[in-house]
């Protein structure tokens, strides 16, 4: 029993062996854009057998692509590939040109467009050609002169940009603008195309704007959906319980496209409550309340008290007042004073400093201070003004640039403070520019002269 399986096992290794010998053609050579030709083509290949291939539509391979078989697999009796089919170069066109749009060699599927020079036209040619399979299609466009056009057509609520003419070249164009109170739909131009004027417009009536409007503001007269306002519409306003209605109760769309009133808003009262027994209202008023925009004025009921806050306070749209009523009492005392830039304070500086002390300030070396030196705490506040104005720096380097000199030896130096004059004179040729040799000094900029 096991012989016979031995001997069944090598009999099928012997059919593997011949099958593989027998396929070694199974595989077909690679050749891109082409297939093996219906004449030579079988299910299987056997030693000696010969396959034509044949190039796609569109591409050229010059002699027949042959292989044979071998029992070491194909071999090539006529090596080539396939490539696209040329195309002559493209006629010329009399007044015109043509330019490759798809593609980049003149071969089976590359498009031109042929092109007229400025004042001719193909009318209404496309100027599109393909190269096909037996040369380029269609026919070669003519360029004939371009007829021009009369004045440009009238539009509806528009006009013009500028003044027309009684004849306009081919390709030229106008500009248009509608009328005050219109918009423009699509264009704006319209251009001369042989003889006719081509470019839609339209000048559309602008409709009135509804803008964002106060929250506590009900209006009635709003037009459905997308529904446009028109001339003549109204709008109709009143505000929620508690607000009053600041503005026109009522406003009309006028055929400006703009409201004959601005939208009105709604504002609370402001209450007037807890005012300190140490202040004096100066304001009159009616009631204890008041309107947006209304304002309260105070003043100390005692000459030696001073007022901690504001004196005057306004009532806000939301019924809030601007700041707090303000109190009299004693005068506060100071934090430390303010920092000065390009200066400090003469002597350290306290924490606290009472009311009517002061403090006196320096500008550093070569800055000239401007305003009093000195801060006063005054109940609670520093004041007192001034700042430190900077040098001016001249160095040689920059005088050697515009061929200038110092013109005399006290001018020699580094540094010139805010307001000096300095006089220079040429090192060689003569001023030139608008800066005079004589120069001042301004807050850190001094224009050098020039010479040459």
């Amino acid at each position: 029993m096991r012989l016979s399986l031995i001997l069944l096992f090598l009999q099928l290794w012997g059919h593997v062996e011949v099958s593989f010998s027998e396929n070694v053609c199974s595989r077909l050579p690679n050749v891109p854009h082409s297939y093996v030709s219906e004449n030579t083509k079988k299910v299987e290949y056997h030693e000696g057998d010969v396959i034509h291939f044949t190039c796609e539509t569109g591409y050229i391979s010059g002699p027949t692509i042959r292989y044979i078989c071998t029992n070491t697999g194909w071999e090539s009796i006529r090596r080539g590939k396939c490539t696209l089919k040329p195309c002559e170069l493209p006629e010329d066109v009399p007044n015109g040109y043509y330019e490759i749009i798809h593609g980049e060699e003149l071969v089976f599927g590359t498009a031109i467009k042929y092109f007229c020079n400025s004042g001719y036209t193909m009318g209404d040619r496309d100027g599109s050609r393909t190269c096909q399979l037996d040369g380029w299609s269609s026919t070669v466009p003519v360029c004939e002169t371009a007829e021009g056009c009369e004045k440009p057509p009238n539009l509806s609520n528009g006009e013009p940009k500028e003044s027309s003419r009684l004849e306009y070249s081919h390709n030229e164009r106008v500009e248009y603008i509608c009328q005050d109170y219109y918009r423009m739909e699509g264009g704006p131009y319209k251009t001369c195309v042989n003889g006719q004027w081509t470019g839609e417009m339209r000048c559309l009536r602008i409709p009135c704007a509804v803008g964002v409007m106060d929250p506590n503001l009900q209006v009635t007269g709003l037009p459905q959906g997308n529904e446009a306002i028109k001339t003549g519409d109204t709008l109709h306003f009143r505000c929620a319980d508690q607000y009053k209605l600041e503005g026109s109760e009522v406003i009309e769309c006028l055929e400006t496209g703009y409201w004959n009133a601005s939208f009105p808003s709604c504002s609370d009262h402001c209450k007037v409550t807890r005012i300190s027994d140490s202040v004096r209202m100066t304001s009159h008023i009616q009631g204890n309340e008041l309107k947006k925009g209304q304002k309260l004025t105070f003043t100390c009921l005692r000459r030696n008290h001073f007022m901690q806050g504001n004196k005057t306070v306004e009532c806000l749209a939301n019924g809030q007042w601007s700041d707090p009523f303000p109190t009299c009492g004693d005068p506060v005392g100071c934090e430390k004073p303010p920092l000065l830039s390009d200066g400090d304070t003469k002597t350290s500086t306290k924490r606290q400093y009472s009311h009517g002390e002061s403090v006196e300030y320096i500008c550093q070396n070569y800055y000239i201070m401007e305003g009093t030196p000195y801060k006063t705490c005054k109940n609670g506040k520093w004041t007192g003004q001034m700042r430190c104005l900077k040098p001016c720096t001249v160095n040689r380097e920059d005088m050697r640039k515009h061929n200038i000199q110092f013109r005399y030896v006290s001018d020699d130096k580094l540094y010139s403070q805010h307001n000096d004059v300095i006089e220079f004179r040429c090192t060689r040729g003569r001023p030139v520019g608008s800066s005079g040799m004589r120069q001042k000094c301004i807050e850190g900029v001094m224009h050098l002269p020039t010479c040459q």
